[in-house]
């Protein structure tokens, strides 16, 4: 699986107002590509783990666990690597997190096997695999959550496909510090029987029933090939329906497949998860960031699509004309350099005095 490296820039011309000051976010980050040993089970295990965090930040940062989904290929889950998700965590670590991407059992360079092969159509209930996901998230939990450099009591958990459903797994064990989960078109469906998995995964979600689970944001496109819009309508009626607190969001227009949302269309879901972090009373970017940035420029009258740059994945820039008092900016570039170079030649267009006033989300420091 490729990360998604680029997109489209917007042209961006509209004004905004700005009034009180916020914190800039960091720029720099670190990253240690390493592993996370665990005991799951009786037994040592060792899982491939990539940790990007902010330099500069507090000593201990809320932590954003990042786990992936399953290719129904062998060859393609021996070839997933935590970096495939460097993005994501970067775009996580300049919000203000510790982020750890952990590849799971079986897959990439962690130890195996991968546990949860007894699914099959003649027996698709879904019990013993979310079991074995509950005890493996539980375990990486837990480890992460004994660093020195993690708060323990500001977690969220981030999964796509199989591995949303693992975070919904471990949201059901109310472990300590989780304050949110993010469940980015999760679930398990066998392709030799989609329909009859699909009733087993609605089963499943009807059964995590009570109060007092972590609050979720679920992400799904319109067109996902494995978990159409009525799969998904019935997951949440059953999550709504047992006491659970389920933020849905559909997004539409995704070019296929509709199902590699995570990667492909960090655009589209990273605004949501900044909407609900502030819900949640998490570390983001807040709008008041953008304003005091915005009234930095001079400009005068205010609009969202300023707001929205803040949003955008990374690597990123802003471009600005003073003398016509227009930006441009290119997000998803593979980096800095190729994001200021497209900002630069976009705003050129427009005006002959272009500089870089931001870089990611921090001023751009002077040439």
């Amino acid at each position: 699986m490729r990360s998604w490296c680029r997109t489209a820039a917007a042209l961006m011309l509209l004004a905004l107002s700005g009034l009180s000051a916020a914190p800039a976010l960091a720029q720099s980050v670190s990253e240690d590509n390493g592993f996370l040993r665990v005991k799951i089970g009786g037994r040592d295990v060792r899982l491939e783990m990539l940790v990007v965090k902010p330099e500069g930040g507090a000593a201990k940062l809320p932590l954003a666990l990042i786990t992936h989904g399953k290719s129904p290929s062998g060859v393609r889950m021996s070839d997933l690597k935590a970096t495939n998700y460097a993005g994501i965590a970067r775009d996580l670590a300049r919000r203000g997190w510790l982020a750890a991407v952990v590849v799971r059992r079986g897959f990439g360079q962690s130890d195996g096997p991968f546990r949860g092969e007894g699914l099959s159509c003649a027996t698709p209930d879904l019990a013993p695999r979310i079991a074995q996901d509950t005890e493996e998230m539980e375990a990486i939990f837990t480890a992460l959550t004994q660093r020195a450099d993690v708060d323990p009591e500001r977690v969220i958990g981030l999964g796509e496909s199989a591995g949303g459903m693992a975070m919904m797994a471990l949201a059901r064990k109310r472990p300590p510090g989780l304050r949110g989960v993010i469940n980015v078109a999760g679930g398990v469906v066998l392709d030799d029987c989609a329909e009859k998995s699909r009733d087993a995964l609605v089963a499943a979600v009807s059964g995590w029933r009570g109060k007092g689970y972590p609050p979720q944001l679920w992400i799904y496109a319109q067109n996902d090939e494995l978990f159409p819009p009525a799969t998904v309508d019935r997951m949440r009626a059953a999550a709504l329906d047992g006491g659970g607190d389920v933020r849905f969001v559909e997004l539409s227009d995704i070019k296929p497949p509709g199902h590699l949302i995570f990667i492909r269309a960090r655009m589209r879901w990273l605004p949501e998860l900044d909407a609900s972090l502030r819900a949640w009373k998490l570390p983001t970017w807040q709008p008041d960031l953008a304003k005091a940035e915005f009234a930095g420029l001079g400009l005068v009258e205010r609009a969202p699509v300023f707001e929205r740059y803040f949003s955008m994945p990374g690597e990123k820039a802003l471009a600005y004309s003073p003398s016509k008092k227009q930006f441009r900016y290119w997000f998803g570039a593979p980096s800095i350099d190729e994001a200021r170079k497209n900002a630069l030649q976009d705003c050129s267009k427009a005006a002959s005095d272009c500089r870089i006033e931001l870089e990611n989300n921090v001023r751009a420091k002077a040439p």
